[in-house]
């Protein structure tokens, strides 16, 4: 089994350590036919990408596609920034953007001193209490409803949520669950939820240094533990159907 593609890979446009080109070279080398440029968004306060790096990215990525023959998504991974569940992409950004991936990053930029206070504060000091995860399962569903998503990365992970409310929303929106290179925070039950709602899941490195391009070990040991179907793992063998965000 191969994935297609790697969805979440970063650059120092935010704080990765390899180039578009960089990720590209690997991505061919592992035999990948296609790559998303990830970059933490905008609303990111130490990390997030610059607007006025875009056109800069552009033209990255349209050299790194020449040079390896890797098809090269621009993406971003955009933050949950308020109770509401609002990210910090626009309708502007739609005109650039092929893919959106969404996850709770503690450094983000609240939209709101009552977001703030409602949301990043108890999750960063980790006041798991039941209305707290209440909150964030709300959160993380208005933006499912509201906002343009095709991935939501790491769920859980420093953010706890009703898994099963999501999964269930997800699978509706097309949205996908990624299995992250890096950090899996699901439970068994939280397995049983999301096999049970049909899941769509895609695995994806969270590589921040060329080398881990495509290394989706460790989402690959959910997939053979909790015997999940091919059919329901989006990039593997296969290209995802991302929905039109616009």
């Amino acid at each position: 089994m191969a994935i297609y593609g790697d969805y979440h890979t970063h650059t120092p446009y935010s704080h990765g350590k390899g180039t578009v080109l960089d990720n590209a070279m690997v991505a061919k080398n592992k035999g990948l036919k296609e790559i998303a440029i990830t970059d933490h968004g905008f609303t990111h306060k130490t990390f997030g990408v610059k607007r006025s790096d875009i056109e800069n990215i552009k033209i990255d990525i349209e050299k790194a596609k020449n040079a390896t023959g890797v098809n090269i998504l621009f993406g971003i991974e955009e933050n949950f920034i308020s109770l509401d569940g609002k990210i910090g992409v626009t309708e502007k950004d739609l005109e650039f953007l092929n893919i959106v991936n969404v996850g709770y990053h503690k450094l983000a930029k609240a939209e709101t001193k009552k977001d703030f206070f409602g949301l990043f504060l108890p999750n960063n000091l980790k006041w798991y209490t039941k209305r707290q995860i209440d909150k964030n399962t709300i959160c993380v569903l208005k933006a499912i409803e509201t906002q343009p998503i095709n991935i939501i990365t790491h769920l859980g992970v420093g953010m706890p949520v009703n898994v099963g409310e999501v999964a269930r929303l997800a699978k509706q929106k097309g949205v996908f669950i990624e299995l992250n290179g890096k950090r899996i925070s699901f439970t068994p039950a939280d397995m049983e939820a999301l096999m049970k709602y049909d899941t769509d899941f895609i695995l994806n490195s969270d590589a921040h240094t060329p080398e881990k391009v495509g290394d989706v070990r460790n989402g690959m040991s959910y997939v053979l533990k909790y015997h999940i179907p091919e059919k329901n793992i989006v990039n593997l063998n296969k290209r995802p159907d991302f929905k039109n965000l616009k």
